[in-house]
């Protein structure tokens, strides 16, 4: 009972004050898990994420479905998940280092890295990176390549968004589920 009525002062501070209230309720909002069916992942975001299917070219003119979950905070940064599988066929005696190595040259493309370092996530190797874009604005980038699949999180916003306690949180709060975990 106690939580409802704290939660409807909110929302009537926020209907009074306006702006800065308003921008409190926002943040107020608590954070959700988001472990989509055979995703083999789990990720906190700061809302409910949108789900798209993209397809992914590959060798030879073929395609493969890559889901990809975004999440927009108006005004401040989208936080997109995603992930990939990628036939044998594709990958087929690549390092995972090699493979990741061109994910993040095919992501940052006519724009400028930094901070690159090199992640291990359980046996999954990754990177991290921040991608510099024409228009000022910064993607923090992690990807992680796991038994053929490309896990992929990115924070896009504002230049200094890699800074930000919301992106910290966004990415390390990823995690893979392993067959024995579910």
């Amino acid at each position: 009972m106690m939580r409802s009525y704290f939660g409807m002062w909110i929302v009537a501070a926020a209907l009074l004050f306006g702006g800065n209230a308003g921008a409190q309720l926002q943040m107020a909002q608590p954070w959700t898990s988001y472990k989509p069916d055979g995703g083999r992942f789990s990720v906190e975001m700061p809302r409910p994420p949108k789900e798209t299917i993209v397809q992914v070219p590959t060798a030879g003119g073929a395609t493969v479905p890559m889901l990809e979950a975004t999440a927009v905070v108006p005004g401040r940064a989208s936080y997109i998940v995603s992930y990939v599988d990628y036939p044998a066929s594709v990958t087929k005696g690549a390092a995972a280092d090699v493979i990741l190595n061109q994910v993040r040259n095919g992501s940052a493309s006519g724009n400028t890295v930094r901070d690159e370092k090199k992640l291990q996530l359980g046996r999954a190797e990754g990177r991290e990176y921040a991608v510099v874009q024409a228009n000022g604005n910064v993607a923090v980038t992690r990807i992680y390549w796991s038994r053929g699949r490309l896990f992929q999180l990115v924070v896009d916003g504002k230049a200094g968004i890699e800074k930000q306690p919301e992106t910290r949180k966004f990415l390390e709060s990823f995690a893979i589920i392993t067959p024995e975990q579910r």
